[in-house]
């Protein structure tokens, strides 16, 4: 059975996005891991801002800005996984999950955080993400990643409008 994945408003506070089968629902799952920072990730999560041409600013900033950064990080994925917590069978089939429209802004930086690390854990660059290349295997799964997360970060965005 074919499903279309919806996000809509369950009432003024709650979207719902449904229509996923099993292989979206583990990709959701996904968010709040792949948004941790690693070794392979932490330069494009929290880069230094004058990229090393000031040693002193950077260090300042590493200190002083990046902690609270790293909290902000964390308080979004922690949201986006207790929301996910929730994620059950729909009446109509496939799995869905409800979001409080308080949550989007969590949401949607959780979103770019995966997004973000995904890149940088696998070193893709524009041509990849931009153009139509054909991949296969673990990178054509990543690059799917990325639009899925991509995709959802507009449909999310285009909300925060609304609100």
């Amino acid at each position: 059975m074919s499903r279309k994945l919806t996000l809509r408003a369950k009432n003024a506070q709650t979207l719902v996005l449904s229509g996923m089968d099993e292989f979206l629902g583990s990709l959701m799952r996904d968010i709040p891991l792949l948004g941790t920072p690693s070794s392979g990730s932490e330069g494009r999560l929290f880069p230094d801002p004058t990229g090393g041409r000031e040693a002193e600013a950077d260090a300042d900033w590493r200190e002083f800005v990046r902690p609270e950064l790293e909290d902000h990080f964390a308080l979004n994925r922690d949201v986006v996984e207790e929301d996910l917590q929730e994620m059950r069978d729909s009446r109509g089939g496939g799995l869905e999950v409800e979001i409080p429209r308080a949550h989007l802004p969590q949401w949607i930086h959780a979103l770019n955080q995966a997004r973000l690390a995904l890149n940088a854990q696998h070193g893709l660059g524009e041509r990849e993400l931009e153009e139509d290349t054909e991949v296969s295997g673990e990178e054509g799964l990543v690059l799917f990643r990325i639009q899925f997360y991509g995709l959802l970060q507009e449909w999310m965005l285009s909300l925060v409008d609304s609100l």
